[in-house]
């Protein structure tokens, strides 16, 4: 299959998907019940969708290109009160968190979707597995070449989007260690971590076309890097987060997201080079494993920070193209949370160490995201 041209969008608008737990109380449960809510759905009559995910535990929901974080979190509220009505009618819960704390992978049945029997007939129980939940966020790029550029930028900070997001420490009925356990659960597919160096579009095309020689690749979807080129949308795709408790947190990380990404494409503050990503996955491990409190190295200094600190100095840094974007608002809310410490990981475990359990730890969730 060839790689379609790539689509010339506005720059800097958004789209936003987020993967949600689909429970079933009152044990609190995953459920496997995401066709018979999505037939409950239907039409959503607004803008954005409801849709499948690769288990049937899982529901996707998405805005349409939003302008700015307020149309997204328009959209999103829309689409939240349309799922939690439908979710009522089925005797279900939705929730947000990178991980649901105790179901177990071989419960799990992958949707009646042709990709994804595909998928699970080449991945075996990975694709169960697989069965974790993540924010994706889109932004609109005007050609390939700066679509290259942004993701090469971008690919720096994605410590810094791990640490903000970070909500899976429980994993399979155990505290994992991790912040985000999630991104662990893909570490065994061929195409996880960064994308394979290119310079620019064209380069990206000829690597596109190698790995389609291959049996595993039949479109851009099948390729599940941190982030990754979107050019039948015209955007880049940064896949890396968990997903959110609470709406307000989503589209307040997706602000940042569009804010770097101005900063990167109108100031160029980076040549991107292959040296770039060496100690890329030791600092993305850093993120995981300890959240904020993780040490970044820099690749051409060799110097020390905490993920906190660089994530200070960055919401400074971007302040201005978020002013602009109309996304001050989720600079400050995230400032606030590095501040203070915060973390949805932390939470989760400080809530179980008050004497709470996994069961009522979900239930807590599924009320957080219908506040």
């Amino acid at each position: 299959m060839s790689l379609p041209d790539f689509h010339a969008s506005d720059p800097y608008t958004l789209g936003i998907e987020l993967e949600m737990q689909i429970v079933n109380p009152p044990g609190f449960d995953l459920s496997q019940d995401s066709s018979a809510l999505i037939a409950e759905i239907g039409e959503t009559g607004s803008a954005g969708e409801v849709k499948h995910d690769i288990t049937e535990s899982m529901l996707e929901i998405a805005t349409g290109v939003c302008h700015d974080i307020h149309q997204a979190s328009s959209q999103f509220s829309a689409l939240r009160q349309t799922v939690l009505k439908a979710a009522s009618n089925q005797h279900l819960q939705i929730c947000g968190g990178g991980t649901h704390p105790f179901q177990k992978w071989q419960r799990q049945e992958v949707c009646d979707n042709e990709r994804y029997l595909r998928t699970l007939e080449q991945f075996g129980y990975l694709i169960q597995q697989a069965t974790v939940f993540g924010q994706h966020v889109h932004v609109g790029c005007p050609n390939g070449d700066d679509a290259i550029y942004l993701l090469h930028g971008l690919s720096r900070f994605v410590p810094h989007l791990i640490a903000l997001s970070a909500a899976s420490p429980y994993l399979q009925g155990a505290d994992s260690k991790f912040s985000s356990s999630r991104l662990n659960v893909f570490s065994a597919f061929p195409d996880m971590g960064p994308m394979p160096w290119v310079a620019n579009w064209q380069e990206f095309k000829g690597l596109f076309r190698r790995l389609t020689y291959t049996s595993l690749i039949d479109s851009i979807k099948d390729l599940h890097w941190d982030i990754r080129p979107s050019p039948h949308f015209g955007t880049v795709e940064v896949r890396v987060m968990d997903t959110p408790l609470t709406l307000a947190h989503a589209v307040n990380i997706a602000g940042l997201i569009q804010a770097i990404s101005s900063w990167l494409l109108e100031t160029r503050p980076f040549k991107p080079t292959p040296q770039d990503y060496l100690l890329y996955k030791f600092n993305r491990f850093q993120a995981c494993r300890y959240g904020l409190a993780g040490v970044l190295t820099d690749v051409h200094t060799g110097e020390h920070s905490t993920i906190s600190d660089d994530i200070q100095r960055l919401l400074e840094k971007v302040a201005p193209w978020a002013d602009t974007l109309q996304a001050s608002s989720a600079i400050d809310d995230l400032a606030r949370r590095v501040q203070q410490g915060y973390s949805e990981a932390d939470r989760m475990r400080e809530f179980i160490a008050d004497g709470g359990s996994l069961i009522t730890l979900v239930e807590k969730h599924c009320e957080i995201w219908a506040a």
